[in-house]
């Protein structure tokens, strides 16, 4: 058995809002809702496919039809069920809905049912195997950041426990059920000590875990006693569909990391552009997530929307990273692990991988993007002279033409302070000489905006030796 242990604007803050505030209120609208021209005929029969890997998605999936099947009472439900298995938590969350929720009669068809789809299978009432199908191996494992290990006796008799209950529940054989839990346990004819249990059809329905074999979903209706019946398939919607996707978690990850740093770069940059977009969209998908694909509510989209604005809080109001900035990644940390539970660690996981990406990129591709250019400040701040002699406040240019000049220091240079060269003020450094104010000064070189300057009665008196030198 898998477990998965899976400065602000106005506007942009505005828009942050109504984004996740949307896709918080979206979940009243997703809910299904009964009405008297809603009601399912009376002798119709309803299809719940579990096909894929068992999820939160899948568990929030059956939970919704299970529910509005109890509104509108068709017949009976079907669960058509070919899967490796899934999460643990949302196994426990079907099988329960199926023994407790549901007020109508359950049904299961096997393709295949592994680890979680073999309890799902055997919590229904009746049980039927199709040709080649094969149900059970249902040993507890652990995804971890290091791979998969084995998980203690603790859960594995606990586990074990769970399909001992629900056969006993349903009339199956409790000793085989837990055989396909626990390797340890022996099945003369089907299993040794030393490996789990695997059942084809026909040994199914020989061993009292599966009721009848059929050649088909409809020639299982015959058998079930429900012959002639309007069948009807209950896909999940494309918006169910969106959110089993976007609740993978490196899915989830990576929407996490686009929709702070897209914010975070948003907050710094004037006005509002892409990483913004970006960073919103990413945010909403998220919430969306939270309320379709998971067992999470409003609270939950709300938290997001918490955090989010106390990281803008932190960017925008109180400079520096502190109380806000931790307050806000531990909100939507929290925010993660509530909605997704099982698969928490893989999200903030994945969302340290990304985040450590996205990082690298900025400090490689964005000084040298033609957005960065953008915000690139060209031209050195001070003051200088147009060529028509005009002082234009803003810009600075080189001054090389003052190599070889001579000034007046207008204040005492320490080493640095201000020239006057003609009519411009140059801000100047000696070679570590104080030079008091009213002297006499001579430009040595000019390096950017650096200008290195001497006394010229020093200038002289070094000229004096070198011609007494040479003489």
């Amino acid at each position: 058995m898998k477990r998965v242990l899976h400065v602000m604007k106005p506007s942009l803050f505005g828009l942050g809002v109504a984004a996740l505030l949307m896709a918080a209120m979206s979940w009243a609208s997703l809910t299904p809702r009964a009405s008297a021209q809603n009601q399912a005929p009376s002798n119709t029969v309803w299809i719940i496919p579990i096909e894929t890997e068992i999820t939160s998605a899948t568990a929030q999936f059956v939970r919704s039809r299970i529910d509005r099947a109890n509104r509108e009472r068709p017949l009976a439900l079907l669960f058509v069920i070919d899967t490796p298995g899934g999460a643990v938590p949302a196994m426990q969350r079907i099988v329960d809905d199926i023994l407790n929720r549901t007020e109508l009669p359950t049904m299961a068809v096997v393709r295949n049912a592994f680890s979680a789809g073999a309890l799902i299978a055997m919590a229904t009432e009746q049980l039927a195997m199709l040709p080649g199908s094969a149900i059970g191996a249902a040993l507890p494992i652990q995804v971890t950041p290091t791979g998969i290990a084995p998980v203690d006796e603790k859960f594995t008799s606990a586990f074990r426990g769970e399909f001992r209950s629900v056969a006993e529940a349903r009339g199956r054989d409790p000793r085989i059920a837990e055989a396909m839990v626990d390797e340890r346990i022996e099945i003369p004819g089907l299993s040794t000590s030393n490996e789990l249990l695997t059942l084809t059809a026909s040994q199914a329905v020989e061993y009292d875990i599966a009721d009848v074999e059929a050649r088909s979903i409809g020639d299982a209706l015959e058998l079930f006693g429900y012959g002639g019946a309007r069948v009807e398939r209950l896909e999940p919607n494309l918006t169910e569909r969106l959110g089993g996707i976007l609740a993978l978690p490196i899915v989830a990850g990576l929407l996490l990391v686009l929709g702070i740093g897209g914010l975070v770069i948003e907050f710094f940059t004037p006005g509002f552009g892409i990483p913004g977009a970006v960073g919103l969209l990413a945010l909403s998908l998220l919430a969306l997530t939270a309320v379709v694909a998971t067992p999470s509510g409003i609270w939950d989209v709300l938290l997001i929307l918490v955090g989010v604005v106390l990281l803008a809080v932190e960017a925008l109001i109180l400079p520096g990273f502190g109380v806000a900035g931790v307050l806000g990644i531990g909100v939507l940390a929290f925010a993660v692990f509530r909605i997704f539970q099982e698969s928490w660690v893989f999200v903030l996981g994945y969302s340290g991988v990304f985040g450590g990406v996205l990082l690298a990129l900025m400090l490689w591709f964005l000084p040298n993007s033609r957005f960065a250019q953008r915000l690139r400040l060209h031209t050195r701040i001070g003051r200088s002279s147009t060529d028509d002699g005009i002082v234009e406040p803003g810009r600075y240019r080189e001054r090389a033409d003052l190599i070889g000049s001579t000034g007046v220091a207008l204040t005492d240079l320490r080493p640095a302070g201000v020239a006057r060269f003609g009519d411009d003020r140059v801000d100047v450094v000696t070679q570590g000489d104080f030079i008091s104010h009213g002297t006499s000064i001579k430009v040595l070189h000019v390096e950017g905006n650096r200008v290195t300057v001497r006394a010229a009665t020093a200038e002289a008196s070094a000229s004096d030796e070198r011609a007494n030198a040479t003489t």
